[in-house]
This record gives C-alpha cells, sequence and structure tokens, in this order.
C-alpha cells in the first residue's frame, strides 16, 4: 500500500511500528529455513495475516475539561499565594484540569477520595499540590506531613523529579518544605539522615512501608514523627488486587494505628479504571467500595472523582469525507490541511470524525462524554470506507495521516497537541506447527493444537492424529515430535522440545526415499565399522540409536505386516529413539549424546524471552535515531517488570547483544575483505577497531581530551581480547558466533608453509609423509580448529594477568560495554588430551586419542 511521504525529521509512530514488526519478524523466522514448500507458505502466510502481531489499537488521549489554574484557586482561597507561586512553568501558572480542581477542593475539605483517570491526566499533581498547599499553612508543626506509597520504585523516582521541578533541588525543597524518597535504593548514610531528621514528604514503596513497622529503629524514628501525618496517598490503587490488595489493606491498618495521627487522616488514591461497571455513576459506586475496603475509612462515592472529557474538534457531515480521503489518502496527496495550523484541524470533519471513532463517546442515558472502545486502523478504515465508497486502503492512509498531522499540531495556548494517540501492540511467541501422518503433498497443516483433526460427522474412521513438528537447523528438513505409548501401540504428539526418557523421540516421513529396514548406507561413517570378515556394520556403541523403519497408520498406530496389503491409509516412517543424533536429510552429525535438543532442531515457538524483547527495544531505538529533528533527550524507551531481578537480567542481555551485534558486525567486515583465504586472528587487534568505526563518545569516559590515543589502545586490546573469546563454539542457540553460520572463516597463515616444509613431516605417519601439501593443511586447518574451538590456546591474552591489565585499562579509559569490569574471570581456557577425557570432565577438554572423534 503506498503511503504519503513524510519528513525524515518527522516523528512517525507508524512508521516506527512497521520497521518493528519487519525486524521482528526477520528475527522469529531467521531461526530455520523450512524445507517442505508447503510448510514453509503455510508459515508465512501465518506470519502475512499477523497471527503474532494482530492489527494494533489504537487509542487517542482525550481533551480534558480545563479548571483554571493555581492562581485562580489562589484567588479562592482554596491554594494560598505561596501555594500558586510554586507550581507554575516559567511565568505562567499552572493550568489546571477540571478533574485536578476537583480533588484539590475535596482534600482542603479534609475528605478522603479517589481519582480514577487515565493516563497523562496530571493525577499525581491533584494530590501533591494539596500536600504542598497544607505543609506551608502548617509550617509550625514538625515531622511527617504526608505518606505516599507507589507499587513500584520507577514511579517512586519518577515523583522525586517532578517535585525538583516545582520545589527545587535544595534538601529542604522549596519555601523550607522537605520530601525525601525512602525506598530501598538509598545509601546508608542517606538513610540514617532521613531518620534523624524525616521530612514533610515521605516517598515510599508498600514493600518497604511494610518493613519499616517491622524494623524497631527506623519504627520508633519515622512512626514517631508521624503525630502530624495528614495524608496518606495509594498512588496506582488498581494494582492492589486479591491477595495483594488484602495486604495492602492490613498495612494501611497497621500505619494508621502507629502513627497516633492527631485529628482525621485523609486517605487518597489515585487509579486508572478500577471499574467494569457500564455508567460512570456504577463505577464510582463500586470504586468507593473498594476504597473503602483498602483504606479502612469512608469514602463517598461523590468523592470518587472522574475525568470531565470535551471534545476538540467540532462537528461534521458524512458528505464532507470523501474529499478528504481524495485529498490524503494517496502517495501524491499532500492537503494544506494538514499543515495549516490547530485551529484549522480542529475544525476539519476527517478529524472530527477520527475524534468520535477512537476517542469519545456519549454514555448512553447520562450523556456523559467517555472514552471509546479501542479500535484498529484497520476496522476503523473499513467504516470510513462504508461511509464514503473510497476503498479502505484510501481510508487508511488517509486517517493516518490525520492522526500524524494532529500529534504535530499544537495548542497554542497550553501547548498539547489536537491528537495524541497511542498504538498498543501485543506480540506473542511463535505457534508451533502441527501435521497430520500422511504424505508431504497432502497431509493437513494446522496452526493451533489439538490431538485430533476430526473427520466428516459421523465418520470415526476418518480421524486423524495431530502432531507438532520440529526442524533441523541445517536444512530445515521436518521431524515429527511423538513419544511411543506401549499400551495404545501406537506414536502420540510430544509437546515438550527435550527428551524425558527413551520412550521420547522422532518420526522422520519421506515418501520419496523412505527409511530402509537395512539403512547401513545412510549411516553417518562414525557410526559403521568394518568386521573381521570384511563386511560393513554398526558400531555397538550406536546400535540402539540406529532409526528404524516402521509402517503406520493416520493415527499413530503400528500396524503388523498383515495390515500392509490394501490398506490406503499406512504411511512409512523412521523411529528416531531418544533423541536426534544425525538428521536423515542432510547428515549433520551431533557427536554429544546429552547435548540439547534445542541445538540441533529448533520448532517455531523458540525465541527466548529476553532475546525477543531486546531485539523489539533495539529496533525502537534504531526508528527513533532516524528522526533527525527529534531532540537526543527524548530519545528514549521506558519498560516496565514485574521485580528487579528481570530488569537486571533484561539490562545485561541488552548489553551482551549490543556487545556481541558490534564485534561481529566488524569481524564479518573485516572477513569480507580478506576473501577466501579468511581472517587471521592474530590481526584483531590492528583491523577491528577500523570496522566497528566507533565514535569516541561510544568508548572513551573521556571522548574529548586532548589526546585519544591511550583510550583508542585500550579499545584495541578489549575488542581482540572479546573476538579471541568469540573463536570458542558458541552456547547461545539463538546468538550462534559468525563461523557457525558460514558468516567467517578464520585463517592460519603459516599453516601452508609448514606444510610444504617436507623436512618437517620426515618423522610424520607414512600416509602424512606421502599427502601432499594441500591435504596436510586440510587436516591440519581440522585439528587447530577443534583447539581453537575449546579455546586450547597457549597465549597470555587469557591470563589473569592480563584480565587485571584490561580491568585496569578498563577504569582509566573505557566506559559502557567496551570495559571489561572488575571481577570479571579469566576465560576458562581448554586443553587437548591424547588420552580418554575423564568421565564429568569439562567440554573445554578435547581428546585426540585414535579412538576419539578425531581420531578416527
Amino acid at each position: 500500500m503506498a503511503e504519503r511521504a513524510i519528513s525524515p525529521d518527522t516523528l512517525d509512530a507508524f512508521r516506527i511500528h512497521r520497521d518493528l514488526i519487519d525486524d521482528y519478524r526477520q528475527f522469529t523466522e531467521g531461526f530455520v529455513e523450512i524445507r517442505d514448500p508447503r510448510l514453509a507458505e503455510s508459515v508465512r502466510n501465518q506470519s502475512d495475516r499477523g497471527a503474532q502481531w494482530p492489527d494494533p489499537w489504537l487509542s487517542l488521549n482525550p481533551t480534558f475539561a480545563g479548571g483554571g489554574t493555581v492562581d485562580d484557586l489562589a484567588a479562592t482561597g482554596t491554594l494560598l499565594p505561596e501555594t500558586a507561586a510554586l507550581f507554575r512553568l516559567g511565568d505562567h501558572p499552572l493550568s489546571l484540569y477540571k478533574h485536578q480542581v476537583e480533588a484539590i477542593g475535596t482534600a482542603s475539605n479534609n475528605d478522603s477520595y479517589v481519582l480514577t483517570t487515565g493516563t497523562g491526566s496530571g493525577k499525581s499533581l491533584a494530590y501533591i499540590i494539596p500536600i504542598v498547599d497544607y505543609v506551608l499553612r502548617h509550617r509550625h508543626l514538625s515531622g511527617i506531613k504526608a505518606i505516599i506509597v507507589y507499587p513500584m520504585n520507577a514511579l517512586a523516582n519518577s515523583q522525586v523529579q517532578e517535585l525538583e521541578k516545582f520545589l527545587g533541588k535544595s534538601s529542604d525543597g522549596g519555601e523550607g518544605i522537605t520530601y525525601k524518597r525512602y525506598t530501598g535504593q538509598e545509601q546508608d548514610d542517606e538513610r540514617e539522615r532521613i531518620l534523624a531528621r524525616p521530612p514533610d514528604i515521605l516517598l515510599t514503596n508498600y514493600v518497604m512501608l511494610e518493613l519499616l513497622l517491622t524494623r524497631p529503629n527506623e519504627r520508633a524514628k519515622l512512626f514517631g514523627a508521624t503525630s502530624n501525618l495528614q495524608f496518606l496517598v495509594l498512588d496506582e490503587l488498581h494494582t492492589y488486587r486479591g491477595r495483594q490488595g488484602a495486604d495492602v489493606a492490613m498495612l494501611v491498618r497497621r500505619v494508621r494505628e502507629a502513627a497516633h495521627t492527631k485529628g482525621s487522616l485523609r486517605c487518597i488514591g489515585t487509579s486508572a479504571t478500577m471499574s467494569t461497571a457500564a455508567t460512570v455513576a456504577e463505577q464510582r459506586i463500586e470504586v468507593a467500595a473498594v476504597a473503602s475496603k483498602v483504606f479502612g475509612t469512608l469514602v463517598r462515592r461523590e468523592n470518587v472523582i472522574s475525568e470531565t472529557l470535551i471534545r476538540a474538534t467540532g462537528a461534521y457531515a458524512d458528505a464532507d469525507l470523501g474529499p478528504l480521503v481524495d485529498a490524503r489518502g494517496t502517495a501524491e496527496a499532500d492537503d494544506p490541511v494538514l499543515s495549516s495550523g490547530y485551529d484549522e484541524l480542529a475544525r476539519d470533519p476527517l478529524a472530527a470524525w477520527i475524534e468520535r471513532k477512537f476517542g469519545l463517546t456519549e454514555e448512553q442515558g447520562s450523556g456523559i462524554l467517555v472514552r471509546g472502545a479501542p479500535t484498529t486502523v484497520k476496522m476503523a478504515s473499513k467504516d470510513l470506507a462504508a461511509t464514503t465508497g473510497r476503498t479502505p486502503e484510501a481510508c487508511q492512509i488517509a486517517i493516518q495521516q490525520t492522526l500524524l498531522a494532529g500529534a504535530r499540531t499544537k495548542n497554542p495556548v497550553s501547548g498539547r497537541p489536537l491528537f495524541a494517540f497511542r498504538l498498543h501492540q501485543f506480540i506473542s511467541k511463535g505457534a508451533s506447527v502441527y501435521v497430520t501422518l500422511e504424505p508431504e503433498g497432502s497431509r493437513a497443516i494446522e496452526h493451533t493444537y489439538q490431538m485430533v483433526l476430526p473427520g466428516p460427522p459421523g465418520d470415526a474412521a476418518a480421524e486423524r492424529r495431530l502432531y507438532p513438528l520440529a526442524f533441523c537447523r541445517d536444512c530445515g528438513q521436518e521431524y515429527f515430535m511423538v513419544r511411543w505409548d506401549q499400551q495404545r501401540h501406537a506414536f502420540v504428539a510430544r509437546t515438550r522440545m527435550q527428551i524425558g526418557d527413551e520412550q521420547d523421540g522422532y518420526l522422520y516421513i519421506d515418501t520419496s526415499d523412505p527409511w530402509p529396514a537395512d539403512p547401513i548406507d545412510r549411516l553417518p561413517d562414525v557410526w559403521t565399522e568394518t568386521s573381521a570378515s570384511g563386511a560393513l556394520r554398526v558400531t555397538p556403541s550406536r546400535r540402539d540409536r540406529v532409526p528404524q523403519a516402521v509402517v503406520l497408520n493416520r493415527m499413530g498406530e503400528l500396524l503388523e505386516r498383515d495390515d500392509f496389503p490394501g490398506n490406503p491409509n499406512r504411511i512409512d516412517a523412521a523411529w528416531i529413539p531418544k533423541g536426534l543424533l544425525f538428521c536423515l536429510r542432510c547428515g549433520t552429525t551431533y557427536h554429544q549424546a546429552r547435548a540439547l535438543e534445542a541445538s540441533k532442531v529448533v520448532t517455531l515457538d523458540q525465541e527466548g524471552r529476553s532475546s525477543a524483547m531486546t531485539v523489539l527495544s533495539l529496533s525502537i531505538m534504531k526508528s527513533l535515531e532516524q528522526f533527525k529533528g527529534l531532540p537526543k533527550d527524548v530519545k528514549k524507551l521506558l519498560t516496565f517488570v514485574d521485580n528487579r531481578q528481570d530488569a537486571s537480567l533484561q539490562a545485561g542481555h541488552v548489553n551482551d547483544f549490543v556487545l556481541v551485534g558490534q564485534l561481529r558486525a566488524a569481524i564479518y567486515a573485516a572477513s569480507t575483505h580478506a576473501g577466501e583465504d579468511g581472517l587471521d586472528p592474530l590481526e584483531y587487534a590492528q583491523t577491528l577497531p577500523t570496522y566497528l568505526g566507533l565514535d569516541p563518545a561510544h568508548y572513551a569516559q573521556n571522548p574529548h581530551s586532548f589526546d585519544i590515543q591511550p583510550a583508542k589502545r585500550a579499545l584495541a586490546k578489549v575488542v581482540e581480547y572479546r573476538a579471541l573469546q568469540d573463536l570458542r563454539r558458541g552456547w547461545r542457540i539463538t546468538l550462534p558466533n559468525l563461523e557457525q553460520t558460514g558468516l567467517a572463516k578464520i585463517a592460519y597463515p603459516t599453516a601452508m608453509a609448514l606444510c610444504e616444509h617436507e623436512d618437517s613431516w620426515g618423522a610424520a605417519h607414512p600416509l602424512l609423509r606421502a599427502a601432499d601439501p594441500e591435504k596436510r593443511k586440510e587436516l591440519v586447518s581440522v585439528l587447530l580448529d577443534e583447539f581453537r574451538r575449546v579455546l586450547a590456546i597457549d597465549t597470555d591474552m587469557f591470563g589473569q594477568d592480563h584480565v587485571d591489565q584490561l580491568q585496569r585499562l578498563s577504569r582509566e579509559h573505557l566506559t559502557g560495554v567496551w570495559t571489561v569490569e572488575d571481577g570479571e574471570p579469566a576465560p576458562d581456557v581448554g586443553y587437548a588430551t591424547l588420552g580418554a577425557p575423564r568421565a564429568g570432565s569439562s567440554r573445554t577438554v578435547l581428546s585426540i586419542s585414535r579412538l576419539s572423534l578425531l581420531g578416527r
């Protein structure tokens, strides 16, 4: 679908979304190239239909009714003039929404309340302003006046920044108001200062508040200073549900008991939608009941304050919409209204239609404006097409261009855009693919799991069992994931990748070349040996792992010989017990019997959560970098996770991904430049920093230093160290190294000279003495490759002294992902042995005995 070109300096949410889906699709489809064309086409069609990424929901931030300014509240006596003087933006008093004014008025009447409004509605100011006003009115009172409780530290940290904006960054705050964060993130000396001199406003989280009640010293010092406590705020009240809600309700009661507050305590809750009731009036009743239970005090329904919405656009007629779609619905169209200014765009009929479609609707009965149900641009474009008689594609482009214009166009008074819209994209893991036991050209292909695919009604014999598929990581050959059911005498579906016992395995089907009853000629060379009579036979250690030819029906039941003739439903297959040791199609052999199945085969739902999050995050940041007109300080991505451990894990994963990605990009570029001979690792320090092309700001502690050379030398040493470590065979399934993917070749420049020097081979095996230099070089390269892949390399580079030196250089010159952190251990260097490795020895031990795989 053609779309109108947007200036590269203009932020385009739809373009970011398209790039995001494209990047994620490449990521999920990059694990395997499916060999069967019918399967590949079916999976491709699923992606095209957006099975993992359905069309995003679009919602508009509505326009809230204004309520005046803080100066207006000061004029009526609701606020002190000193309070109004603090809450200003430059020289202008802070403008407030109607619901904020209602909340401030309720607090000034000493009433508890709950504010239930949407995102971006200024809920925090609705309680911060009355708290600050109370502190200024009662400067003579000591101790804590307000406790604000957040469900997450990130929200508490954000609120501290909001307070700093209005009250200043001094330790006392503006006008002598003190505020402190006490969430467990503080250093010991900061905690001691807070305990010694409790602030007027304490910001914490519910877990820390619980701990304060159980720690005698902190309880005595903080709750000993709460006799003048007037406000208890629970931000994001809707997060406290079920058992957690009951725990928080009990915590509130214990806080009130420990505080010994003189007079009434105003309990305030802020929340997004807390009720699914049909009308605003019913929602207030439900929210008031829940809040009263949580706070242990009466919250009247009239004190449940909801948002008051107004329309930002005018009226429209359906007849006006068609010409506007014509003016905006093609790549060449450029309607001047889209860049004409706020007032004209607010009068635009299509803008009015969009606000009603995505933003506001009238509540039945009351006529109150409420938020409309979210919908997608594609669904809305179909409705607009039905109204205007234009194509859905043209309507979609027109809607998107009008939305983007509304996002760029600011109200000259409030500075807020006409349309602040959000795209809500849900992304799921890839779904497995399921097929029936039938020939490749006729088997059913499904993408949702069920045990049996039914036949026509009343025909039980037509039922067919469904099996999930796994695919060879090298050639894309499909394998049926099965488990042998002895009681049913049949193969049933296995849904877990890892092999549990000897009953788990795979079925292989190739109707054009069935697996033979005697497969000796199709087994890997290392599986066979020559007997004393000269016949080829299977080695004893592999006899129980040889794939067995079986004949099955469509329910996976094993057929006996007598059932073969005339059976139209028979299918020839190969039963692979205990896991895959070699691919029956491409011959790739796996010599470690206990290796994870995921390292051999892949299913379509194998993308890891951390890897997926990293890919999505980097895609968004990459898109933001393309918008040159966007200030640097707003090119940020905010993510929320359930706990600190998940956040730490994800941050580490992103850093590792960025480091490995940049490093391998440089190795790939250098390998490409080196040509067919491959890249010499001894040249890493000289070549890779050049191909990285990093700006000093990306790696140097002081990028503007008069002498940047020490930082460059430190970077070269770290890059060489990291790149040499990457020579080891990778263990990360979703991030194999370049050699494993065939994108890089390692060269041994002196190997050919050695192989051509005949005197050096005088004492070698007769076969080596007689071999030509090219054959010797091939053998030497294989041997050196095996040494290198376990890091069996004799070099000071991997010694602890060198690692300590890199850590010192990092402390002095480097920053970011290019540092070697203190405490990082030296690499686990491997070694080669002429004997057999000991049982349970590390994978870094390479056996090169004559009985080893390499020796054979």
